[in-house]
């Protein structure tokens, strides 16, 4: 009976590599897609960093995020500034929080980081750049004078606004990528040592119906 169930086992164990090549495709197709939707999210504004100021329109209330877009590879501005929304109808400062996880866009060319998020409701709003960073920015800033002490070429980068998107998506996408990737990799590697241990004369499980 034990010898049965061993012969079961064996046999379940040459048919997993059929099951994890699928499943590891299917894993890193679901990754990928979602990652390029997060990647290929709308802009909604865009202004040269030179300009210090620049209206926008925000046609629906939701919480965005401003991005600082540039060259990859090149000293960024980082700790040199900060941002203040103003709400044009009342004249109100809009509220906004530093982004902690600092979700970052790579491209070919250039790359983009996210520092801060807001919420808002429709309407227009001016977005100022100021001289008070956030402690994040600023500690982030100090580091890249050491690493580089090259000047800033600010004509490279911008100021973005996007909706924003929860950073836990990105992260469970990452995952995705991760798992369906060694999923499809260990798949290959079972099945290619299941041929080989066939043609060395291993007996295969017997199957009893």
């Amino acid at each position: 009976m034990e010898h049965i169930e061993h012969m079961e086992y064996m046999q379940y164990i040459e048919y997993l590599p059929y099951l994890l090549i699928p499943l590891g495709l299917f894993l890193l197709y679901i990754g990928i897609k979602y990652t390029l939707r997060f990647a290929k999210s709308k802009m909604l504004f865009e202004m040269p960093y030179v300009n210090k100021e620049g209206n926008f329109q925000l046609d629906e209330s939701g919480t965005y995020g401003i991005w600082l877009s540039g060259k990859m590879f090149t000293k960024a501005p980082i700790g040199e500034f900060g941002f203040a929304i103003v709400n044009e109808q009342t004249g109100k400062r809009i509220s906004i929080m530093p982004s902690i996880m600092r979700t970052r866009v790579n491209g070919f060319t250039n790359s983009r980081i996210e520092l801060y998020t807001f919420s808002a409701n429709a309407g227009s709003y001016t977005l100022s750049l100021t001289n008070d960073p956030s402690l994040l920015d600023t500690v982030s800033g100090a580091l890249g004078k050491v690493v580089s002490k090259k000047p800033v070429d600010y004509t490279q980068f911008s100021i973005q606004i996007y909706k924003n998107k929860p950073t836990i998506l990105l992260f469970l996408c990452t995952w995705l990528i991760i798992l369906g990737f060694f999923s499809f990799v260990g798949g290959i590697i079972l099945a290619v040592l299941d041929r080989k241990s066939g043609s060395a004369g291993m007996p295969r499980p017997i199957s009893y119906a």
